[in-house]
């Protein structure tokens, strides 16, 4: 792996956090709290409100120690500007594979599921069956699922990934290690089959 002027001579720059804009921070908060993130820091981002969820009890608050942090910003209403009866949602980038820049985020449920030290089979499946159980437990209310789980080979690597939508609809992606293949894979970009791409019209029926 080729390293960069940076790594060559000091330490690594880590992600601090991810930004999500919501219309409302509460129904944020309780979304991302069925994924084990609590709230670290509530601020004011100028006029808007704002919170920094970590899923980390021992970090810091504000270092770049947490195992995942987030930060939710609320649009104030008079900036949201939404019509009387509608509701404003993310734009739905499942649909729109042409936009560029940030698509997404992945959460590793690897090391949670591996801490459960379940001695029947236990996969994304019985994860989001857990969570969405929570949820509608909590909430009253089912877990969007953007993508059904499904198994991808990266590298020499196997893992099982599925996407949902938040609760203003951006997603994101739950990842889970599967296991190293036997053989070495190299890395590089094989001619595309026409199969599998995230957001395609082979992934309609996947969605719910």
């Amino acid at each position: 792996m080729r390293k960069s002027a940076l790594q060559a001579s000091s330490a690594p720059l880590y992600t601090h956090h991810t930004c999500i804009r919501t219309r409302n921070i509460e129904n944020a908060i309780n979304f991302y709290s069925l994924f084990g993130y609590g709230i670290e820091v509530k601020f004011r981002a100028g006029p808007a409100r704002a919170v920094w969820l970590t899923n980390s009890k021992e970090s810091k608050t504000g270092q770049s120690d947490a195992a995942s942090r987030l930060e939710i910003i609320e649009v104030p209403n008079y900036v949201l500007d939404e019509k009387e009866g509608t509701i404003k949602r993310a734009l739905d980038l499942m649909k729109h594979e042409t936009l560029l820049g940030l698509n997404h985020f992945a959460l590793d449920v690897t090391p949670h599921i591996l801490s459960l030290e379940k001695k029947e089979y236990y996969g994304l499946d019985q994860f989001l069956k857990d969570v969405n159980e929570k949820s509608k437990a909590q909430f009253g209310r089912d877990l969007n699922v953007a993508l059904n789980p499904r198994q991808v080979v990266i590298g020499s690597q196997v893992f099982e990934l599925c996407f949902l939508y938040d609760a203003d609809g951006c997603i994101f992606e739950l990842l889970r290690f599967i296991k190293d293949l036997d053989q070495n894979v190299q890395s590089g970009w094989e001619p595309w089959d026409g199969s599998g791409f995230v957001g395609g019209e082979d992934d309609e029926n996947s969605r719910s």
